[in-house]
């Protein structure tokens, strides 16, 4: 699977060891999950099962979430990708960070790399990206990564705000971005 590095993250496969980090980073934390389909905390339990769907999802569609490494104190983070809408199949990014790391660009930085590989690795024509209403960081990361809104979907069994972004309307920039399959 691939693997991404930006100027700050690391964007790599998730392993199973990575469980515990990625419990406390983002299932654990009430504040991370009221912006996610969960809605509320997860039990540690539920993180092995989470992982799995992850993996399941790269077997399947050869692209999903990485696992976001923060590369100046080694520190899983959060995640960050391409995830296939359960109401379809609109390709859409998905990033979810930390408390800590919020307000630095970091989310931006991770979406922009995996637009980039959505549409110059795997030739994707459109990736969208939905979010819950109240959370505005997020609305801001698709607006400043250049999407456009599209109006309200249907998305998560509910109605969320759609942005889109087609492969012609894509700019890499000067960015660094390096990818390295490491099957």
């Amino acid at each position: 699977m691939p693997t991404i590095d930006t100027a700050r993250l690391r964007l790599r496969p998730f392993s199973p060891d990575d469980a515990p980090a990625y419990h406390a980073a983002i299932l654990s934390d009430a504040d991370v999950m009221r912006y996610l389909p969960a809605g509320e905390p997860l039990p540690a339990a539920h993180t092995g099962p989470v992982l799995d769907r992850i993996r399941d999802h790269w077997a399947r569609h050869n692209f999903g979430l990485w696992a976001v490494i923060h590369r100046a104190d080694d520190r899983l983070i959060g995640h960050c990708g391409l995830n296939t809408l359960p109401e379809g199949t609109a390709v859409e990014v998905g990033y979810a960070l930390a408390k800590p790391y919020w307000g630095q660009g970091l989310a931006a930085e991770a979406a922009h790399a995996s637009l980039r590989y959505g549409f110059e690795t795997l030739g994707l024509a459109r990736i969208i990206a939905v979010a819950v209403p109240a959370n505005t960081a997020s609305l801001r990361v698709m607006e400043k990564i250049g999407m456009a809104y599209q109006g309200i979907i249907p998305a998560y069994g509910t109605e969320l705000p759609c942005y889109a972004l087609a492969r012609a309307a894509f700019r890499p920039g000067e960015a660094p971005y390096t990818l390295r399959d490491e099957a």
